[in-house]
């Protein structure tokens, strides 16, 4: 939580260079064929393949099979297929078929489920469980910045809403995540192909996707904190790269999201959390898709489609912008008809999250840009310490659970982020950390809020009802840098809608009135 090193996709701002900073019946069959092992051969290249017309051909096995490859997985609700070839030319031979619409190189990865030792268990002082929350809660000012506890006495959430973690994994084990999570929407997508297996989607190792499930659905219940939606319930979806010996570990490719996407449509998801971005390819890092490149064009047509059927099924997705102080309207590469994006905050549809502190700035790390910001929310400074906690430095950054044995535990005992709850017993667990990944579930947290109350509604109608209930923020003076990265930002546009805070911070309690 240190400094935003650029070395992966989720996107918090963490020591070791991790950047990771997202219930219905099930309609149709997610993926109605997989085929192959998670790990392909280093010799196989893997692929994401489009046809014309939106759907999946009858005849897709042979379209593959003549150009070289073959279908590993089928996403059905999306139209999409994932390929696995050996052939130096297959991409090229499919692209010239008939039928065929985009074709996406996608690199292809294995999980690790050895667990890590816990670190160091630093305790810091409690206070008695306060009337709104819990024994932790006097720590999360993010909840009440934007009257998360005023919320509950409207709704807590309801536990028919559904919502979707494209994330790292759960610790079902943890007492702020256990009876919060369903099993049977949850699932594991690397390699792009779903794996039910709760041994791999429940393992977390990197601890990003514990945090952020807790951000939104820790209940009252006597123990730590408090989340955004407590009454609301989670499916995990596993995307994030997780053995930590790979070059690409914290990465996540664009297999695993659409594979994701596609799994959330087919089981009912309301809310798609998504605090990442997309990884083109394996490291080193980047996350930057051009149009001059086909690879990654084929990726952005591909991965738009599917957050496009989504939307049309009112699955909103809501991603985090990014850690790395960018103006996503004016990225590397662009210009001289070269349009570049990060996915998949940039695409139509998607609801997108900068980051602010206590103080409500936007924070030193927190990408930026008209078309990519529609709302801010809390995603924690560690400039600024929250000024009613001082038994920690790190008290500016956002307090959630963490697996005890998580590569983010662990590494929060650098910075004075762990904290523990031990008046049960049993010690529970959690850490602070910054990002746009932990502003991102603040406000998936209130648009469950909202569809608890209000009904599913399509990703057009949920925005405007978060934006009128959004507390404006106007620019700060220009230049901006506080976090003096030497390129400084400038800030675009009236309070009520800027580059910086699209229509302002969420705010839960406006959100239900």
């Amino acid at each position: 939580m240190c400094n935003p090193i650029r070395s992966s996709s989720l996107l918090v701002v963490v020591f070791v260079g991790f950047s990771l900073a997202g219930c219905g019946e099930a309609s149709v069959d997610p993926v109605t064929e997989t085929t192959g092992a998670l790990t392909s051969s280093p010799s196989s290249q893997s692929f994401l393949v489009a046809f014309s017309g939106g759907s999946i051909p009858s005849n897709a096995d042979a379209i593959v099979a003549s150009a070289g490859g073959t279908i590993a997985a089928r996403y059905v609700n999306v139209g999409a297929v994932l390929a696995h070839s050996k052939s130096p030319s297959f991409a090229a031979a499919l692209r010239a078929s008939a039928g065929v619409d985009a074709v996406g190189a996608v690199a292809a990865v294995h999980s690790q489920l050895t667990p890590l030792a816990a670190a160091a268990k630093p305790h810091h002082p409690m206070k008695p469980p306060a009337s709104k929350g819990d024994p932790l809660s006097f720590r999360q000012w993010d909840m009440d910045q934007i009257h998360a506890p005023e919320a509950h006495g409207i709704t807590n959430g309801s536990k028919s809403v559904l919502v979707g973690m494209l994330d790292s994994g759960v610790d079902i084990t943890h007492p702020d995540l256990a009876g919060q999570v369903n099993a049977a929407a949850s699932v594991s997508c690397l390699g792009g192909v779903p794996d039910t297996s709760p041994a791999i989607w429940s393992n977390d190792i990197i601890g990003h996707g514990t945090f952020t499930s807790g951000t939104i659905v820790a209940p009252k219940n006597g123990v730590g904190t408090v989340g955004v939606a407590p009454g609301v319930k989670i499916g995990m979806v596993k995307v994030a790269i997780d053995d930590l010996s790979s070059p690409n570990a914290g990465l996540v490719f664009p297999d695993a999201v659409v594979c994701g996407i596609d799994w959330a449509i087919g089981h009912g998801f309301d809310l798609l959390n998504a605090s990442l971005t997309i990884d083109p390819f394996t490291a080193p890092f980047d996350d930057i898709f051009c149009s001059d490149e086909p690879d990654r064009a084929a990726v952005v047509q591909i991965v738009r489609t599917a957050i496009l059927k989504a939307a049309a099924k009112k699955l909103t997705v809501v991603a985090a912008t990014g850690n790395f102080f960018l103006d996503l309207r004016n990225l590397p590469g662009s210009g001289n008809g070269v349009n570049c994006k990060v996915l998949p905050v940039s695409l139509p549809k998607v609801i997108g999250v900068s980051a602010v502190g206590v103080t409500k700035q936007l924070a030193f790390y927190s990408d930026y840009g008209f078309g990519a910001v529609d709302l801010t929310g809390p995603g924690g400074d560690s400039l600024i310490p929250d000024p009613l906690v001082t038994d920690t430095a790190a008290s500016g950054q956002v307090l959630g659970p963490m697996p005890a044995g998580s590569l983010f535990y662990q590494g929060a005992a650098g910075y004075d982020g762990q904290v523990q709850d031990c008046s049960t017993g049993a010690c529970a667990t959690y850490a602070y950390i910054q990002g746009t990944s932990a502003a991102a579930p603040h406000v998936t947290g209130v648009a469950a809020l909202v569809i608890s109350k209000f009904g599913k509604m399509s990703p057009d109608a949920l925005l405007v009802r978060l934006s009128l209930a959004a507390k404006p923020i106007a620019c700060p003076p220009s230049p901006y840098d506080p976090g003096d990265t030497g390129q400084p930002a400038t800030c675009k546009g009236p309070a009520f809608y800027n580059s910086f805070y699209g229509a302002g911070e969420v705010d839960a309690l406006a959100a239900l009135k």
